[in-house]
């Protein structure tokens, strides 16, 4: 009889059920749920930074895009005037004519201020219709009947907010409005909210009778524009008979011309903001990295333990993988949130320095590249850190060998590892010295290759920061604090150095990145300066700081020069021409009184040569980038697209863009009167006899123009500060993402601090238990802390000031943006100072419960 046959031994399951993966995360988080939640926070700021930037870089266009689709609707295409003047009504009814034409409609587009019943002012764009474009667009069936009767004016709920009106009483309101430099009473006729007006409720707009916009502003019989809707499959026959009646005066395009012209204006300024955000991005990574990286010694141990006990590789690299998966999208969730909510606060960009060209909203648009983009990078980042300990797998290497290394089991970090970083870090500074001197808009690589070199440039100088320390011990023996402390330092490397990393990215990024941000606002403030020096007093329409908007003057020039002390008033002309994707702003001023400007802003070419040929007929100065993208070199010839049609001028020099992205162009006095047709001014430059008070002077103007003036007197100086306020604002989003990322660093090495204290405290006890009182521990917590600051702070000090002369060159190259010269002074110490300042703060309260740490938990363990 035979035996039966023994069943063979179970075999390890090569994976985990998905029951047994939640078991171990939820064991994990028990015991180590300080050390994760710590892990957490750094994944958060990452994705919280990553998600903010992309919505507040993406909510100006994404907002003016509902804007210009509510308001034409179904149009596909659009006849526009070159000028502020607009285009001859009786073409309307010729375009309506033109066979493949459904529906065409009328649009007066004005920029004027609006002055509310408590006397808040706002500037808004005022559009004057008829009901064929309420037809057009749709919004027959919605909009009030009382938003186009004539006599008043319908306000969008943004701007009747702004002003002070509000919705359930605005129709008794009544509000003043300053256009063309007079000024008008009006009834508000209705409050237009999203259920009236959809996304044009968010845009500072008024609404008005075509007929009335046209009495107000004096261009009886004139259009901004024309919308059309044509027959299916006619568009392009419908658009080369609205060309030939264009005749190269007006401009025939699509009705997203508008959205692209806006994304060329943000673009520099997005490259700009977006570059700063890439670069806080990567740095917030990091911080996420390095976070996760103080959890890598008792994971090490964790998987040693699962390997003495049996468990396959595979399972390992499950549990790890699930575990990262995990804490990635839970971080990543905490991130969107307080991205959002950043994105609505302090990233929320003001656009009001694009307010005189475009139509914009002010909704918050979140889109799902953005949603998509944060969460992968967080989980990204969490896998990638997650991953390290699982180097411990690789055949041949011992599963316990990690309690066999010379220091802190999980934590060794050999010389020769840091000589090879070292090396690399080198390397890689030279890397980033030829993309930038190969091609300017490789700068971002650049900075994120300096980036990582600062990284790995940390241990050699924390090394060199133990020796120091070392020999100064040994040289002062009384130093017994610092004895301890270093051997503390030199038992926990890997988790040192995490922290000391983590301060040298916070300090390369603030240094680098608020730095440029310096240089480019004291850059601003320089042409502002330069812009409005060349007159003593300005007269002009309420807000318009780039003299774009004509008003009639009469003999408002004559009379001004009677007043004492005037000697002389100047017309100064302007106004914005599309050319080609760029709304360019066109600056037309008499022969001389370019002067300022151009000698401090003048990229090529002499300013004194194109100081005088401005004064001549047939020549232009241009910004660089627009001069580029046309391929027109100095003393080549220019086409712009004017409103007597395309003219070639010759270029006689380049400058910056003047704080207007689009780009500038410098125009004599006798051309602009000629191809733009007219003699109106945009503003009145006064010159003062030697002696006279510009405020006495202010004041006699104001008084000479009345109360009932739609014209505002300012001087100089006035001038100066409210042009560098507006286009700061524009760029404040710069300025945000260097102090978020200054605090988030601070909070994300004090949270480090605080992790790398708790996981300590066995050590901790067994001090105590070696009869180390709580206030000599406390000390020795805190040097510790100084020691690994100061080496972070070291490097990214050094890497700093290399970065911010990166990104200084990339935005005076590639964005166009008048930048100042490198001015560093003490603000790198002062951040330094300031960072190792409010982390050590900020963990004392840590460091002062792990000094109370009960000597029972040594024996405990």
């Amino acid at each position: 009889m035979t035996s039966p046959e023994r069943p063979s031994p179970p075999r390890a399951r090569a994976l985990l059920r998905p029951y047994a993966l939640l078991y171990l995360y939820r064991r994990r988080l028990r015991i180590h749920r300080v050390q994760e939640s710590l892990a957490a926070v750094g994944v958060a700021v990452a994705v919280a930074l990553v998600f903010a930037v992309m919505i507040a870089n993406g909510s100006i266009a994404g907002s003016a895009y509902d804007v210009v689709h509510t308001v034409v609707g179904p149009a596909n295409l659009q006849m526009r005037s070159r000028d502020a003047d607009g285009l001859p009504q009786a073409l309307l009814k010729r375009v309506h004519r033109l066979p493949g034409v459904l529906q065409a409609a009328p649009l007066l587009e004005q920029t004027g201020a609006i002055v509310g019943p408590n006397g808040h002012t706002a500037t808004v764009e005022l559009a004057g219709t008829e009901l064929s474009l309420a037809l057009l667009d749709g919004l027959a069936h919605t909009l009030p009947i009382a938003a186009l009767s004539p006599g008043g004016v319908g306000l969008s709920t943004t701007a009747a907010a702004e002003l002070g009106v509000h919705e359930e009483g605005g129709a008794k309101a009544t509000v003043i409005l300053k256009l063309r430099g007079e000024t008008h009473t009006l009834p508000v006729a209705a409050v237009l909210g999203r259920e009236a007006a959809g996304a044009l409720s968010q845009a500072r707009v008024a609404v008005m009778q075509l007929k009335r916009l046209q009495a107000l502003a004096g261009l009886q019989g004139r259009l901004s524009r024309i919308l059309v809707d044509t027959v299916p499959g006619h568009t392009a026959q419908v658009q080369r008979e609205m060309e030939r009646l264009a005749a190269g005066r007006l401009t025939v395009t699509g009705p997203d011309s508008e959205i692209a012209q806006l994304h060329q204006a943000l673009g520099p300024s997005d490259q700009a903001s977006g570059f700063f955000a890439a670069i806080s991005v990567m740095l917030g990574f990091l911080f996420a990295f390095n976070a996760m990286l103080l959890t890598v010694p008792e994971r090490r141990q964790a998987i040693a333990d699962l390997r003495l006990i049996g468990t396959k590789r595979a399972a390992i690299v499950q549990i790890v993988a699930f575990q990262a998966l995990c804490l990635g999208m839970a971080a990543s969730s905490l991130g969107l949130i307080a991205g959002y909510l950043l994105s609505r606060g302090v990233f929320h960009q003001s656009s009001g320095y694009l307010a005189e060209a475009f139509t914009l909203g002010t909704s918050t648009v979140v889109g799902l590249k953005p949603l998509a983009l944060a969460v992968l990078g967080g989980t990204v980042a969490t896998f990638l850190a997650s991953a390290v300990p699982l180097l411990d797998l690789r055949r041949g290497r011992t599963l316990d060998a990690v309690y066999f290394e010379e220091e802190s089991p999980g934590n060794a970090l050999g010389g020769l590892t840091q000589l090879r970083l070292a090396a690399c870090a080198v390397g890689f500074v030279v890397l980033a010295a030829v993309l930038v001197t190969v091609n300017a808009s490789l700068s971002f690589i650049a900075s994120g290759v300096l980036a990582v070199a600062t990284m790995l440039a940390v241990p050699l100088v924390f090394s060199a920061a133990l020796r120091i320390g070392t020999s100064a011990a040994n040289r002062f023996q009384r130093l017994t604090v610092l004895q301890v402390a270093l051997a503390s330092l030199r038992a926990a490397t890997l988790r040192s150095l995490a922290l000391a990393a983590t301060g040298a990215v916070a300090i390369f990024g603030s240094i680098a990145l608020g730095g440029s941000r310096d240089d480019l606002l004291r850059g601003i403030d320089g042409f502002a300066h330069s812009y409005a020096a060349d007159a003593a007093l300005w007269i002009s329409n309420p807000g318009d700081n780039q003299a774009t908007s004509t008003f009639m003057a009469d003999n408002l020039t004559t009379r001004i020069q009677q007043l004492h002390g005037v000697e002389h008033v100047s017309v100064f002309q302007g106004g914005f021409l599309e050319v080609g994707d760029r709304r360019t702003w066109v600056i037309a001023r008499p022969p001389g009184l370019n002067r300022e400007v151009l000698k401090s802003q003048m990229s090529s070419g002499s300013a004194s040569t194109a100081i005088a040929r401005l004064g001549e007929s047939g020549y232009v100065v241009t910004s660089k980038q627009l001069a580029e993208e046309r391929g027109v070199k100095v003393g080549g010839l220019l086409s712009l697209p004017t409103p007597s049609g395309a003219v070639s001028f010759k270029l006689i020099g380049t400058t910056t863009n003047l704080a207007w992205s689009p780009g500038v162009i410098f125009l004599g006095t006798a051309d602009y009167r000629h191809y733009w047709d007219s003699t109106a001014p945009t503003t009145l430059g006064v010159q003062l006899t030697p002696g006279t008070n510009p405020q006495r002077a202010e004041t006699e103007i104001k008084s000479m123009l009345g109360p009932d003036s739609g014209l505002e007197v300012s001087t100089a100086r006035a001038r100066d500060e409210r042009i560098e306020t507006l286009t700061s604002d524009g760029l404040s989003r710069l300025g945000e993402i260097s102090t978020v990322l200054l605090v988030a660093a601070i909070f994300a090495m004090a949270s480090a601090l605080g992790s790398s204290i708790w996981q300590r405290r066995t050590s901790l006890a067994g001090l105590r238990l070696a009869g180390v009182r709580p206030p000599r521990l406390r000390r020795i917590l805190l040097v510790e802390a100084a020691l690994m600051l100061g080496a972070g702070c070291i490097t990214g000090s050094a890497a700093g000031i290399y970065g911010q002369v990166i990104i200084d060159g990339y935005l005076k190259q590639v964005t166009g943006f008048p930048v100042a010269r490198l001015a560093t002074g003490a603000r790198p110490l002062e951040i330094v100072a300031m960072v190792v300042a409010l982390v050590l703060a900020i963990v004392a309260v840590p460091v002062w419960s792990a000094s109370r740490t009960s000597p029972t938990l040594a024996l405990d363990e």
